[in-house]
């Protein structure tokens, strides 16, 4: 019953932040709170009925690593506040047993899910993105021209040690595991060139009168808002435009990786697990 309700809560505070995100790439300061509060209520009822203390040893474990780690990335620059407070009321929200397809505690499995399927995530973000902004393939084009050269080389060293390599092993197992990495080496590689060149556009000039509270400056080191007070200050500064940053909106990831995680297991194993029935 309390494993179910978890669940509700996550599925529902994660859906709602989700919204709000793609809408306004901006999750409601109060959601994170308000499911932190809920999920630690949960838990606590979920003890006083079962007796079982795991559940509050497991929700303050869970609760503090993805709180240590959700705000790690928001001190380095890589997520906003209200992704690293999404992530701490995932981990209060979490019982014991609110996943059913994995051996593996819900921390790793999530945590994988949400990095693994997150960067895909991101990825079809950035094409959909570059469908609607052309201005993203002429930098592609232009990074891909100026990286030819390392590009084309690394191509060929893989390409000799996979051969060397298969030859020497004698082994034709090892050699299609050998042409999937560099495929997917590959593929990391153009993806990176990729994802910044579509950065290079997430960056916005505005006129200072279209200015509002919540929106990022280009020269922030982390992902922190303006406030009412800023906004007053740089329109009295004279300046008649600002450049801000546009992030992608990050939170359909934690909605991602939850239903994963309940309904599949660990995306990683399930991806080696399904490479190797191909091979």
């Amino acid at each position: 019953m309390f494993e179910i309700l978890s669940f509700l809560i996550a599925f529902f505070g994660t859906l709602i932040a989700s919204y709000y995100d793609l809408k306004t790439t901006e999750i409601p300061d109060l959601l994170p709170i308000l499911l932190i509060l809920l999920g630690i209520i949960t838990n606590v009822l979920n003890y006083s009925f079962t007796k079982n203390f795991e559940v509050i040893r497991q929700m303050l474990f869970n609760g503090f690593l993805f709180s240590i780690i959700g705000f790690s990335m928001y001190f380095f620059g890589q997520w906003g506040m209200g992704d690293a407070f999404l992530l701490s009321a995932i981990g209060f929200i979490s019982p014991i047993n609110i996943h059913f397809k994995s051996e593996f505690p819900f921390f790793f499995d999530y945590l994988t899910n949400l990095f693994f399927l997150g960067t895909i995530y991101m990825i079809f973000y950035s094409l959909i993105y570059t469908i609607k902004n052309k201005k993203v393939l002429k930098f592609f084009e232009k990074d891909l021209r100026n990286n030819a050269l390392s590009i084309g080389i690394s191509f060929f060293v893989l390409l000799f040690l996979s051969i060397f390599i298969s030859y020497w092993l004698f082994n034709q197992l090892y050699f299609k595991l050998i042409l999937l990495t560099i495929a997917f080496t590959y593929l990391l590689m153009i993806l990176l060139i990729f994802s910044k060149s579509v950065e290079k556009t997430f960056v916005k000039k505005i006129p200072v009168s279209e200015l509002k509270a919540g929106d990022v400056l280009k020269d922030s080191k982390r992902w922190d808002g303006i406030t009412e007070e800023e906004v007053k200050k740089i329109k009295k500064s004279g300046k008649k435009y600002v450049y801000i940053k546009i992030g992608v909106p990050f939170a359909p990831s934690f909605l991602i990786a939850l239903l994963f995680t309940l309904l599949i297991g660990n995306s990683l194993f399930w991806l080696l697990k399904f490479v190797g029935n191909l091979i």
